[in-house]
């Protein structure tokens, strides 16, 4: 009896290990070493688009899409030229007649002789032609996006050239302004001292005490002229530089305002001009600030210089605020005023980045790239 079942068991592995191989979920074959079909599943069978029956003997090449036949046929000679058990992955198109080409992974191992036959190929098919296909899905869609990318990069590039281009324009056209206020009404103002001095030697000492009252209005006047054409376009910047523009614009500020203001640091020489300016305005909206809001006891403006960038930092002592009043656009014109900060600088290719705690004060600071940029570029 127990030898009757010992005899049996071989049998019936047999089976079961057949019954696996035939309902695998995957594609399972085996070739002879040239590629000749000896055994196929089912899965196999219907990857490839004929019964099995059909497929043995045939070989395994003709199911190869005519345009990697020949480099199919070369690699499967190697591969049963190579070493036993020695495992490769391929991807290979497989279309048989009348069907539509099917991407797959080819996983193929050759099995040594044995008593009970010659040496093998095992393969392993698996559909992937979905998976392919998603994936030439995405990268169309990389492709598009990198162009898109690109096109948003040109965008920007000629966006901040366009501005800083107006930004140029805008300060020509401040220049010209300013002198005109500067010498055009300046020799009006002075043709009316000089008509008024005239005036005033032909009249009484009473005529001329209140004309002498009339000359401090004229004087007044011419001041507040100059002051203006130096606010729209000081001319100590374009002849001595960004260090004494600031010491200038900081006792004009002091004076208006009576918050003293000490002026830091320096460059390393003349800088580009549209560097200096945009600095230049910068501190000018970060003073106009302080007067506006910050109820300060004093100021410091702070310039270094250093690994080809510009940074200047400007602090106040006064009352602060919170960080969130920027992101909600600010009062009294904050928000459009650092916007137009953020405009100039985004033209250089500069940042801005600003702390501030309620009642601990503020510290605004723009850094702003030198590199490629000299002293001359973009000189108004």
């Amino acid at each position: 009896m127990r030898q009757r079942e010992s005899g049996r068991r071989p049998d019936t592995a047999l089976e079961r290990y057949r019954d696996l191989f035939d309902r695998a979920p995957e594609g399972l074959l085996a070739t002879d070493l040239h590629g000749s079909i000896r055994d196929v599943n089912r899965a196999a069978s219907s990857l490839l688009g004929s019964p099995p029956t059909d497929l043995i003997g045939r070989s395994l090449a003709l199911f190869v899409s005519r345009g990697q036949r020949r480099a199919f046929r070369s690699r499967l000679a190697k591969q049963g030229a190579g070493k036993v058990d020695d495992i490769q992955e391929w991807q290979v198109q497989f279309q048989s007649r009348g069907r539509e080409p099917i991407e797959t992974a080819l996983a193929i191992s050759a099995v040594g002789a044995s008593p009970s036959g010659p040496g093998r190929l095992l393969c392993a098919i698996r559909d992937i032609t979905r998976r392919k296909g998603i994936e030439r899905r995405l990268k169309e869609r990389e492709r598009q996006y990198r162009s898109l990318y690109l096109q948003m990069l040109a965008h920007r590039d000629a966006l901040r050239n366009l501005s800083a281009r107006y930004l140029l324009a805008k300060e020509e056209e401040a220049k010209r302004i300013a002198h005109q206020l500067h010498d055009e009404a300046g020799q009006i103002t002075a043709s009316i001292h000089l008509a008024l001095a005239e005036i005033g030697r032909e009249l009484p000492e009473p005529g001329r005490e209140r004309l002498r009252q009339v000359t401090t209005y004229v004087d007044e006047i011419e001041d507040r002229l100059r002051r203006l054409s130096h606010e729209l376009r000081p001319t100590i910047l374009d002849d001595l530089g960004l260090r004494p523009a600031l010491e200038f614009l900081a006792e004009g500020f002091s004076a208006r305002t009576g918050i003293p203001i000490r002026v830091e640091g320096k460059t390393n020489g003349r800088v580009d001009s549209a560097v200096e300016t945009a600095i230049y305005r910068v501190v000018q909206e970060a003073l106009t600030n302080i007067a506006r809001h910050s109820s300060a006891g004093g100021a410091s403006i702070r310039l270094r210089q250093a690994h080809e960038r510009l940074r200047c930092t400007i602090r106040d002592d006064g009352v602060g605020f919170a960080a969130n009043r920027l992101r909600r656009g600010g009062k009294g014109g904050r928000g459009l005023g650092l916007l137009g900060v953020r405009e100039r600088l985004d033209a250089l290719g500069g940042r801005v980045q600003i702390r501030s705690t309620p009642g601990a004060g503020t510290e605004l600071s723009v850094v702003v790239p030198l590199a490629g940029r000299s002293a001359s570029a973009g000189r108004p």
